[in-house]
């Protein structure tokens, strides 16, 4: 039988060894024994020493998915919630018919809805009857939202 090493109280990444759990767990044809383990976060999670000692998997799996929707959402271009990309591009997306970025004509009032999405929400600027007036409160709204947005960023970095 092997010498294995007490990992009690030590730490590993976001991860604190509590205690050798009775938990096997599957390494192809054999099986390893766990340590159960305490999460920054407070979650309860097991792993085997090779897994411990081994970088990139210190974290508890909500830690993890969290942590990888951040990265994600960080390579993505995403800042304060906002994606950048989204800002900066003044393409138009397939389903614009209207010829303006946030400007929609809405069929049953028969008017023109001025709208814009910043920081994760949906913001209407009202409806209105003639297109011209619709452009011009979409194009105020990204003034002040995205203007604002954007000066601090400059400023920040």
């Amino acid at each position: 039988m092997k010498n294995h090493t007490d990992l009690t109280g030590q730490v590993f990444g976001q991860l604190t060894v509590l205690k050798r759990s009775e938990k096997r767990g599957n390494r192809g044809a054999r099986t390893t024994p766990l340590w159960e383990c305490r999460c920054t976060c407070g979650n309860i999670t097991y792993r085997a020493t090779d897994s411990l000692k081994r970088e990139g998997n210190r974290m508890c799996e909500a830690c993890r998915a969290a942590f990888a929707t951040k990265k994600a959402r960080q390579s993505a271009g995403y800042v304060g919630g906002t994606q950048l990309s989204k800002i900066m591009d003044a393409r138009l997306s397939a389903a614009n018919s209207s010829g303006v970025r946030g400007v929609q004509y809405d069929k049953r009032a028969k008017k023109f809805r001025a709208r814009l999405k910043f920081q994760g929400k949906l913001m209407n600027f009202g409806s209105y009857e003639k297109f011209e007036d619709a452009v011009a409160a979409r194009k105020a709204a990204e003034l002040e939202y995205y203007g604002t947005f954007l000066e601090e960023l400059h400023t920040a970095t």
